[in-house]
């Protein structure tokens, strides 16, 4: 049977992914878009002519090519649908509760609702399979309370994750559904708004709000007034201000009626659990009183009435973004510690989050969509002098924004879009900085003429085609469903009649009618500054603060509506801003939570995905970049966690180390009082050298060092892919002193400083398991390949490999962004091991979930790094699960980019020949990840302070 995958048939295998990257689908793909084998035949011949595939291509090796690629994409996507469809970290029995069908159940009613908004069936799936994992973990009945947690991503549908789960929750009898939302009140009120509007559905239930619950007069209810008795329709929501006033009314209210008390079966959502609600006092001084919000939290978790009273069942989620807080407090039993379990909720394909817009880092796949920029350093001075009121005129880069949101809103109006239409502008929290922007603003359409904007945004225009193309989107977005669908830009003459309407007026704040109090809105750019100065109505009867019209009322405003939004603090968390095209971000924090959370540009951009924009420094960009990828290690490790069957109470996320750090915490230092700065764990680590001093000596020095190294080791084994060799069963202690203690890293270098991982690998190696290593030395095209550029070891020729430059193409120091091939991880595989991989490896641990893991991804032709679990589970599926593995490159140091690259690309991101003065050694390594059962730290570890460089991975190095 032939080796498809072998290099003898890369060149085939390239025919038929061209066609498939072209869109096309394996139907088209097998007669290539003839009748039968007879056609397809006629079609090869033609493309042999033209020299465009191998001569030895004919119709029935096509034909058994074709089968092979599609079964193996079938099976990746099915491994990748096992893993995405189990989310939840918990050793918890599950209770025996379904998802509820019938037609006028809350689930069905809000599931078709779902459908009616445009969700995609694999969205709702989705919601479905996540929803009913959660609600296994719950209990209709409880003696302690059930403490979980669920991590979204900001502006990724966690409104949507909490109404699903009341929905399905009060199909089964949950009677009191108590939301926890945010510090501000506008927040809480579009949050209760938005749950009634999802929930409050004609059907077997009742739903009914409670407000501002007190035993004070005025309070919207009375306990004894709630129907809770077995088979009653009615179901409850309050959804609470986290405020200790608002918080211990609610206690006192609960607690009035034990017997009422006992009936409820309570279900409480902590809505952006690491904000407001995180004990910040000394967690480690027992005799500390707990902060007054997290006491009130806490109280409300375990309340019991005054008679003794206790609710029939209490179960507690906390739902967030950035759970680093809830994760580094404190994990005591009284504490909202997670130790149930801990969920993960998949963004639909559609969301725009960190790593879509500015990519992760050391990962080519994801680079980022070519939709930021910059504010320069000259542009933030000016910002700073504009807030001092030292100086009277807008930023060019503030300029520019403008210009766009003038431009993608007539955009939004030609295309007949008839939502509202948003540019935000986040300085400053200060509220007089507020309104100095908004005087600037109006300032610049009163002294500006209209041909003259009209003039720049033109300019513009030409400017920003280029830079952010429907190709561009296509390359960087390409798991984007129905691309195809995704709407190019108009021709500038198409806009301009509704750009010339847009500024036919200058800015003006909502207007308020005033014999009907009614907001009044118009076709013209509506200027909000959303503070707390502005709560009221002012004396010329204008609404200062953002309310954008309801969508449903009859008077709903045509066209789509503009807002130019200025603000701080009560636009930085939850706030959904609609319709955001254009972003002028400068607000500096060094709190990593603090400053993902204030991404309101994250979220779904449905029907106009090419037009969003944002303006930010160039060092607020690399904390993002940097957050996008701690955010999605942090989720690796969660899967890895779940997949090795373990509990949410054994689980202490390590949280990556990076320079970064030194201008960056992870969530503020009384948030994080359990972070540990010792017993780090090195499990999982995947880590490679991308950093290089160009220095020839050191260079020199390293190949004759690991050449030195490798001709010690023995006989090689060839890689089953015959590009390159491997050792195996090396001891540490060899690869310690031998080579990492003879090697030369750049200072740079995540491994510049291997002490920590020293000492901890000798510490816990008997522990782990772990075996001896596996040395694999990679190279291009065949062993003993004449036509390539070859280094002789252990008596075979490996071709070198070739890596190109980033950021720039000459200096001192050298960048490659990625070294490691995805496959390079199982190139110590034999071909034996390769055939013992059972096509579904399926564990035999009572409680985990069926997992598909098949031998053909190991084969996987694919630019993306193969996620951390799977790789695990890959390796562990052929005998190598506890056998750690370092990788070794020859670099060619006369290596040239072949690539392309768009106007657009960042200075950053732009790639040259290597134009090194010696050929580079590239290192690579990768430890086995978690034992089921074994947490390899002593304790739940963090250390950020001393750190280290440039990790894949950044499992807690030093």
């Amino acid at each position: 049977m032939n080796n498809f995958s072998s290099p003898k048939y890369d060149e085939h295998r390239a025919a038929i992914e061209k066609l498939r990257n072209k869109g096309r689908d394996w139907e088209f793909i097998k007669f290539y878009g003839k009748y039968d084998e007879e056609g397809l035949q006629n079609k090869l011949e033609q493309l042999q002519e033209d020299d465009m595939i191998p001569l030895d291509l004919i119709s029935p090796l096509w034909l058994d090519i074709v089968k092979f690629m599609r079964e193996l994409e079938e099976r990746v996507q099915a491994i990748e649908e096992k893993i995405a469809n189990n989310r939840i970290l918990s050793r918890r029995q599950d209770n025996d509760l379904t998802i509820p069908n019938g037609a006028a159940s809350s689930w069905q009613l809000y599931k078709n609702k779902l459908i009616k908004q445009g969700w995609t069936d694999e969205s709702v799936s989705d919601v479905e399979n996540t929803t009913i994992s959660i609600l296994r973990k719950l209990r209709v009945e409880t003696t302690e309370p059930i403490k979980g947690l669920t991590i979204g991503n900001v502006q990724s549908g966690k409104t949507a994750s909490m109404a699903a789960l009341m929905a399905m929750a009060a199909d089964w009898e949950f009677n009191l559904f108590i939301v926890l939302s945010g510090t501000i009140d506008n927040l809480r009120k579009q949050t209760e708004d938005r749950l009634l509007d999802d929930l409050k559905i004609s059907g077997n239930l009742s739903w009914e709000r409670l407000s501002r619950l007190s035993l004070k007069s005025g309070s919207s209810h009375k306990v004894s007034s709630l129907l809770l008795n077995k088979g009653s329709r009615e179901r409850y929501l309050n959804v609470c201000l986290k405020n200790k006033t608002r918080l211990n009314d609610l206690i006192h209210w609960l607690k009035e009626d034990g017997k009422k008390l006992s009936q409820m079966r309570i279900l409480i959502i902590d809505d952006e659990a690491d904000q407001g609600g995180i004990n910040t006092n000394d967690v480690n001084d027992t005799a500390a009183e707990r902060t007054a919000l997290n006491k009130a939290i806490v109280g409300l978790v375990n309340i019991q009435a005054n008679d003794g009273g206790k609710p029939l069942s209490m179960n507690y989620i906390s739902y967030t973004a950035t759970p680093y807080a809830n994760f580094l407090n404190e994990s005591s039993e009284e504490s909202l510690y997670p130790r149930d379990f801990v969920a993960v909720l998949n963004p639909a394909k559609e969301y725009f989050g960190a790593k879509q817009i500015f990519g992760l880092e050391n990962d080519e796949y994801y680079r980022g969509l070519p939709m930021v920029r910059e504010i320069t350093e000259d542009d933030r001075d000016l910002v700073n002098a504009i807030h001092k009121e030292e100086e009277f005129y807008l930023p060019k880069s503030f300029e520019d924004a403008l210009h766009w949101f003038l431009l993608s809103t007539s955009i939004m109006r030609y295309r007949k879009y008839k939502k509202p239409i948003s540019m935000l502008v986040h300085t400053s929290q200060k509220q007089s900085h507020h309104q100095v922007f908004a005087d600037l603003i109006n300032n610049y359409f009163r002294n500006t003429s209209k041909a003259k904007i009209i003039e720049s945004c033109r300019e513009l225009y030409a400017e920003e085609l280029k830079k952010f193309t429907k190709e561009d989107f296509e390359m960087e977005f390409d798991v984007y469903p129905n691309k195809e669908d995704v709407k190019d830009y108009p021709p500038f003459e198409k806009i301009e009649d509704e750009l010339k309407r847009l500024i036919r007026n200058r800015p003006s704040h909502i207007n308020v009618l005033e014999e009907t109090k009614r907001l009044e809105y118009h076709d013209g750019l509506h200027l909000c500054i959303d503070n707390c100065a502005n709560n009221g109505v002012t004396e010329e009867l204008d609404h200062v603060r953002l309310a954008y019209p309801d969508l449903k009322a009859p008077n709903y405003p045509a066209p789509a509506p503009a807002f130019i939004v200025i603000g701080g603090s009560t636009l930085s968390r939850g706030l959904t801003i609609e319709g955001l095209i254009s972003t002028y971000f400068l607000r500096t924090t060094s709190q990593a939570d603090t400053l993902l959370q204030m991404g309101r540009f994250f979220g779904y951009r449905k029907g106009y995905e090419m037009l969003p924009r944002i303006w930010l420094t160039t060092d607020t960009e690399e904390k993002f970049r940097f957050m996008a990828t701690l955010e999605e290690e942090l989720r690796e490790d969660i899967e890895t966690y779940i997949l090795e069957g373990m509990d949410a109470n054994e689980y202490g996320p390590k949280i990556k180390n990076s320079p970064k750090l030194t201008w960056l915490r992870i969530t503020a230092k009384n948030r994080s009082q359990n972070a540990e700065q010792i017993d780090l764990d090195f499990s999982g680590t995947s880590s490679q050298s991308i950093l290089f001093d160009n220095d020839s000596v050191i260079q020199r020095k390293n190949i004759e060092v690991t050449e030195h190294f490798l001709n010690r080791l023995g006989t090689a084994n060839e890689t089953r892919n015959n590009r390159g060799l491997y050792w195996k069963d090396v001891p540490f202690e060899q690869i310690k002193d031998e080579f990492f203690g003879k090697f030369e890293f750049s200072k740079q270098s995540m491994f510049a400083n291997m002490e920590a991982f020293f000492d901890w690998y000798q510490k816990k190696e008997t522990e782990a398991g772990f075996t001896s290593w596996n040395i694999v030395l990679s190279g291009t095209g065949k062993l003993d390949d004449e036509k390539k550029r070859k280094w002789v070891v252990g008596g075979r020729d490996v071709g070198l490999v070739t890596r190109s430059r980033r950021g720039a193409a000459t200096g001192g120091k050298i960048n490659i962004g990625v070294l490691r091939a995805p496959t390079d991880l199982y190139a110590d595989m034999t071909e034996e091991m390769y055939k013992s991989i059972p096509d579904v490896y399926k564990p035999t641990q009572s409680g985990k979930a069926e997992r598909a893991f098949l031998k053909d991804q190991l084969e996987e032709i694919d630019e993306k790094q193969p996620k951390k679990s799977v790789v695990n589970e890959l390796r562990k599926a052929a005998g190598l699960g506890l056998t750690p593995q370092l990788l070794l490159y020859r670099i060619d140091q006369n290596s040239k980019f072949e690539g392309t690259q768009g106007e657009n690309t960042s200075e950053a991101n732009k790639r040259y020949d290597l134009n090194a003065s010696e050929d580079l050694i590239g290192v690579s390594l990768f430890v086995p990840g978690y034992r089921s059962g074994k947490n390899l730290a002593t304790k739940l570890s963090i250390r950020i302070d001393n750190p280290i460089g440039e990790s894949e991975t950044g499992e807690g190095e030093e």
